[in-house]
């Protein structure tokens, strides 16, 4: 039996590893509460619960999320809370409903290591192009820059460089306090260029059950926004968590099945209903972020959960103006890091039937920006290349 010690650990480590995922994070939910007018108290309770629940079920860190694919879609319709928040209400109908009934290893058979080290690989691309986009777009205030004798250097520049300096450093001299040192970097600097921000701090309980859809809403959501999203989830926070999770920690990941991520991410989503807060997920690329970076128990699922659970009671309106002083560019650099090494847990593939089936996923990704798109794709390629190579493989055996 595992050790109290080996299950919850708070350490510097674990606190470096719990932070490492903000480059998703961050970005997403602000743009949700600032574009679409998501309740900031809400969206980071539900966040906070959702991770302290998946420390305590798993004792890993297992990542929590927003879900990736309704946010874009929300962002790009500019989707108002109510229907966002169908994409919570049809998470979380689906996932209890899979997990309850013990679907999970029916659907699996859609989801062979093959695909599902191809939608990792996919994954993988989508964190770099994540990534290129966060140290590409700067809040106003970074504009300009400074002269350095005879060369100008742009706010930017100084984010990217700097922080690519400190990275590897860490790296290589303390690997485990590499997420922690980035950010505190990007605080340093932030904190320096800008100055300290408003915070006014204030005890708040978010509402229950503030965002009550129609039964227009519900249709609309689960037209554009639960439809992409429960292939992407399946694929990503559910299967692909789980192996991911087998490679990292082995006979200490047997908690982490498909069917109790299902279950957890539909008690999350039931939560973010309640509270009206962010749909959430879980994610093999978060896990890759929390372990890559010095994260080992469930000790730092809880730290960054009771973070966001005390920014949300507390915080107040300065929730926002806390989090907006770690710049973009830094967290893209740290995402990058991630997606570079997510790329690897491809490296056990063998034969051309196994890698070819990876690398369409990628293929499929790259010009739709769709997991899903990938997965199902080459999921029927997997299938049918067995089915044709069974064929000329019995008609071999008939001939001799």
């Amino acid at each position: 039996m595992e050790s109290q010690n080996k299950n919850f650990r708070f350490t510097l480590a674990e606190f470096s590893g719990s932070l490492a995922d903000l480059g998703v994070m961050l970005p997403l939910v602000l743009a949700l509460i600032s574009l679409n007018g998501m309740n900031a108290i809400s969206a980071f309770v539900g966040i906070g619960l959702a991770y302290m629940l998946t420390a305590i079920v798993y004792r890993l860190p297992i990542p929590v999320q927003p879900l990736k694919s309704v946010s874009a879609v929300a962002l790009a319709m500019g989707l108002a809370p109510a229907v966002i928040i169908t994409g919570a209400i049809w998470n979380a109908i689906a996932f209890l409903g899979m997990g309850l009934i013990g679907l999970d290893k029916w659907v699996q058979k859609a989801f062979p290591k093959p695909v599902v080290r191809g939608i990792q690989l996919g994954l993988a691309y989508l964190l770099f192009k994540s990534a290129w986009k966060l140290v590409t777009t700067q809040n106003t205030s970074w504009n300009g820059g400074f002269n350095l004798s005879k060369y100008f250097l742009s706010w930017n520049f100084v984010l990217v460089a700097g922080t690519l300096v400190v990275l590897i450093i860490l790296l290589r001299w303390k690997k485990d306090w590499a997420a922690l040192g980035v950010i505190l970097f990007g605080l340093g600097i932030s904190l320096f260029h800008n100055g300290l921000p408003s915070l006014t701090l204030g005890f708040n309980i978010p509402p229950l059950f503030p965002l009550v859809p129609t039964w227009q809403q519900l249709w609309q959501g689960f037209l554009v926004l639960a439809l992409p999203q429960i292939p992407l989830s399946l694929g990503n926070s559910v299967y692909a968590t789980a192996d991911a999770a087998q490679q990292y920690f082995a006979e200490r990941a047997n908690r982490v099945t498909p069917r109790r991520l299902m279950i957890t991410m539909g008690i999350n989503d039931t939560v973010a209903t309640v509270f009206g807060g962010i749909p959430v997920c879980h994610g093999c690329g978060g896990l890759t972020a929390h372990y890559r970076l010095g994260a080992r128990t469930g000790g730092a699922p809880l730290m960054i959960g009771f973070i966001f659970l005390f920014l949300g009671l507390f915080g107040g309106t300065a929730i926002m103006n806390i989090f907006s002083l770690i710049p973009f560019a830094v967290l893209g650099v740290l995402l990058a890091y991630v997606g570079w090494q997510h790329a690897f847990l491809m490296k056990d593939l063998r034969g051309w039937r196994e890698i070819t089936t990876a690398l369409l996923v990628l293929a499929l990704t790259i010009p739709t920006g769709n997991l899903a798109v990938g997965f199902i794709s080459a999921t029927v390629f997997y299938y049918l290349w067995g089915w044709i190579a069974s064929i000329f493989s019995n008609r071999s055996t008939q001939a001799q």
